[in-house]
């Protein structure tokens, strides 16, 4: 066997990190079904049956919880992979079980927990402060979903070479956008009655949801919109709501919560426009989603948002704060030329990144380092 991938972190609701492994698994899967084998939790193996059948090793019930999981990884999985006599070890998740002596591949989709711990969960940054430094440290090859990441992990982490630019995909379901009756049953089903803007994602620091509530309130005399937020709570979440429930335009904010993917996909199609006004991003696939859909796209210059929308997107510069982001709102409502040439661009744009062009260029660094 070339390679084992560890796909031990899907369990569950996907983030979308969780949503790349599972991504690349399938691809890989498709790609190469007798060289790639995956070690992973028997959670994703009930959800995803085509991965029956390939060479799959199943961690114990104890990894089943995050703890078990940090666990099976550093501990259990160097023995599964060393009696399974691997030739090369893919981390896609940040981190490599430090006790594997042989070749490695780790895949670092951003330092945020390093050089922005107040941005992410304390158990988060505490785990990945510990691990991923030494994981790129010990890799034979490093690979980053954007330049902006790249850079990043041979400044902080001063690694020297070695380092894969590769970018990420966006998932199928959303390649073709919702049909008019979709969209329409997913305006009756959540009450939308007005336009609307959309902004997807957890509710956490980076994303910077109150600049967004900001602008909205600027634009909502000029514009009958509503603004829809789509995601789960994720940390430090409080005065992001709290900005949302009692501005002087809470009646128009509408919190969905998570969707599933066909309602999401609905979602992208019937909004006026996407805003991603992140702080930073590694890479940002929920733009190039939002564009596969027919979607406008409106994003900040946080990280590799810029590099990752292209001349897909319109960039407001974080730095023009909320009133620069809602004269792009305002623009993208009242312009319908401006935004149809932005919604073609877009969907051009977005045909560039895919799953399958993903695990190829993955499949040919396995095969490099093989040699």
């Amino acid at each position: 066997m070339l390679a084992l991938v560890d796909a031990l972190l899907p369990n569950g609701h996907r983030s979308g990190v969780e949503h790349s492994v599972v991504e690349l698994v399938r691809a890989l899967a498709r790609l190469a079904p007798e060289e790639v084998g995956y070690a992973c939790r028997a959670s994703l193996l009930a959800t995803e049956p085509w991965l029956r059948g390939k060479r799959v090793f199943v961690a114990p019930r104890w990894a089943s919880g995050r703890l078990g999981r940090i666990a099976a990884e550093q501990f259990w999985l160097p023995a599964a992979v060393r009696k399974a006599q691997v030739r090369l070890l893919h981390g896609p998740a940040y981190v490599l079980p430090l006790g594997w002596q042989g070749r490695c591949v780790v895949t670092v989709y951003d330092l945020i927990a390093l050089l922005h711990p107040e941005w992410t969960k304390p158990s988060n940054a505490l785990h990945f402060r510990l691990l991923v430094p030494r994981s790129v440290r010990k890799a034979d090859m490093v690979i980053a979903p954007s330049l902006v990441v790249a850079d990043e992990i041979a400044e902080n982490l001063r690694r020297t070479g070695r380092i894969r630019v590769v970018h990420l995909g966006v998932r199928e379901v959303f390649r073709e956008a919702a049909k008019d009756e979709e969209v329409d049953s997913f305006r009756r089903s959540f009450g939308l009655d007005r336009p609307y803007f959309a902004v997807v994602g957890n509710i956490e620091p980076k994303k910077n949801l109150r600049a967004v509530v900001k602008a909205f309130e600027i634009v909502a005399s000029q514009l009958d919109h509503e603004l829809v937020v789509v995601g789960r709570f994720g940390w430090r979440w409080e005065e992001d709501v709290r900005a949302m429930q009692e501005g002087s335009v809470a009646a128009r904010i509408r919190f969905l919560g998570p969707l599933s993917d066909h309602d999401l996909r609905a979602c992208y199609a019937g909004c006026t426009a996407l805003i991603q006004f992140s702080l930073y991003e590694g890479f940002g696939l929920t733009p190039l989603e939002a564009m596969a859909c027919g979607a406008a796209a409106v994003v900040s210059d946080g990280g590799a948002l810029p590099e990752t929308a292209g001349p897909g997107a319109m960039v407001v510069p974080l730095d023009g704060g909320p009133e620069a982001l809602a004269a792009a709102l305002v623009r993208l409502a009242e312009d319908t030329q401006f935004r149809a040439d932005l919604v073609a661009r877009g969907r051009q744009w977005s045909q560039r990144f895919t799953w399958a062009g993903h695990a190829e260029r993955v499949l040919q660094v396995y095969e490099m380092l093989a040699q």
